[in-house]
């Protein structure tokens, strides 16, 4: 299929990858220059603009940043791209983003499928993503096979009309970042204790926490979060997202938000998520690990 894919970020450069190894046409952009040289090498045209990417295209596929980015694109493709135009937009945007883009799309005569991701770059490399869709079943049919080049099959779910999936989206990311948050003040109350830092760790790894801990155990002895999995300021915008849309107040979400907002105001804003529990537990100072 002949293919525009919009945002070259982390996650974006490896999910587009797979398209190519599945033998599709692809054109990508990417809103900052720099990013496509493997993908052209690979065989991807690259586009200088929105337009010059989609004018051909039977599937956009949107990874970007958030709802300011894809309202801005959107719109830019709905100039360019041909009327039935399917948008397939895996950016995380939360529900009611992905409801107004769907009526915006509709009246740019385009089709749009909400279909953000579950996990982070090696996933995204390896081809296992979850993937949670919103479309209707025809639109679903018709990205199902791009979806499956990028995700494991056993992790699609359609799991309801457009909006859906970054309705359920916005859940998931809450629980990856109250855990993170969960570990922060662990970690803070042991050091509090004197608690040897090798011991602390290997003991909630086997406790309700063990996922996070487990999973970022190296980040969180050593103190450096890098290399960069999922953003702290991505997961601040989902976060964010979350307590937008709650109709009742979130009061953990809230307090883990605070603690992401002051670790990112601290220059963590690029570095993983880890940096979270990190600067928190130990107030920022890298002579406290």
């Amino acid at each position: 299929m002949r293919i525009a894919f919009l945002g070259l970020g982390r996650m974006g450069s490896a999910m587009a990858r797979h398209l190519l190894d599945a033998g599709h046409d692809l054109t990508v952009w990417n809103r900052t220059s720099g990013k496509a040289g493997e993908l052209v090498e690979a065989g991807a045209t690259e586009a200088s603009t929105v337009g010059e990417a989609v004018g051909n295209a039977e599937i956009v596929v949107l990874m970007l940043f958030g709802p300011d980015s894809v309202r801005d694109v959107l719109k830019e493709v709905g100039e360019a791209a041909g009327k039935g135009t399917l948008v397939l937009d895996s950016t995380t945007i939360g529900r009611d983003a992905a409801e107004e883009f769907g009526k915006l799309a509709d009246g740019l005569g385009l089709r749009y499928v909400d279909a953000p991701v579950v996990g982070t770059t090696a996933p995204a490399r390896n081809g296992t993503l979850g993937v949670l869709v919103g479309a209707t079943d025809e639109d679903f049919a018709t990205v199902k096979p791009l979806l499956e080049t990028w995700g494991d099959p056993e992790k699609i779910r359609h799991v309801g009309p457009v909006a859906s999936g970054n309705a359920l989206k916005t859940v998931v990311n809450l629980t990856l970042g109250v855990a993170m948050g969960g570990v922060a003040e662990a970690l803070r109350l042991g050091r509090d204790l004197h608690i040897d830092s090798d011991v602390l760790l290997a003991t909630l790894g086997q406790g309700p926490l063990g996922f996070s801990v487990n999973q970022k155990k190296d980040m969180l002895a050593s103190g450096d979060f890098q290399p960069t999995a999922f953003s702290l300021d991505l997961l601040l915008k989902d976060l964010t997202i979350a307590l937008d849309v709650a109709s009742d107040d979130l009061p953990l979400t809230k307090a883990t938000a605070a603690y992401a907002d002051a670790a990112i105001a601290a220059g963590h804003g690029d570095d993983d998520y880890t940096a979270l529990a990190g600067y928190f537990a130990f107030e920022g100072s890298a002579d406290s690990y």
